[in-house]
């Protein structure tokens, strides 16, 4: 086969979504916002920065993640990011993409990780020196994020990816 042929081959497959990245990505076109959320948006102030938002919505499809909403102003960011595989992507892509955007880094940043079906999987949030961390029980010990202590006794199920 020609390798011009191979290529348009390939494409076409790539657009009909036979290949395993895009037939990964969720589409979830809003998710309803949490309170935590809301009052983390509502404190983004500043004029936008288009071209960070543009990173968090490149490296997330890189990540294979839907970016459902991305803000982003000088110092802080937020973003709530679908995933079809929560338990595969915290495990596997998660730290990736932080170390990409250096979300982490921000002095505000918020990250909201749900399910293809838009059901909350994580929710961070750091302001200054004050932060929360929710993981959904079942993925807990996949996620990179992890709270600076447990509870005394408490267990939970391993990573199942």
């Amino acid at each position: 086969m020609r390798p011009r042929l191979a290529g348009f081959v390939v494409l076409a497959a790539l657009l009909a979504g036979c290949g395993h990245h895009a037939a990964a990505i969720p589409h979830v076109a809003h998710v309803a916002p949490t309170s935590l959320g809301r009052s983390f948006v509502v404190d983004l102030r500043g004029a936008p920065s288009r071209r960070y938002v543009r990173l968090l919505r490149r490296e997330a499809l890189a990540a294979r993640a839907e970016p459902v909403d991305v803000r982003a102003v000088p110092g802080g960011a937020a973003a709530t990011l679908a995933v079809s595989d929560p338990a595969a992507f915290l495990k596997r892509r998660l730290q990736g993409f932080l170390d990409r955007t250096l979300l982490a880094h921000r002095q505000n940043a918020y990250l909201r990780i749900v399910d293809g079906r838009g059901a909350g999987v994580l929710e961070w949030s750091v302001t200054g020196p004050h932060g929360s961390l929710w993981i959904r029980r079942d993925v807990f010990e996949c996620s990179p994020i992890q709270p600076i202590g447990v509870p005394i006794g408490a267990t939970y199920p391993s990573c199942p990816a």
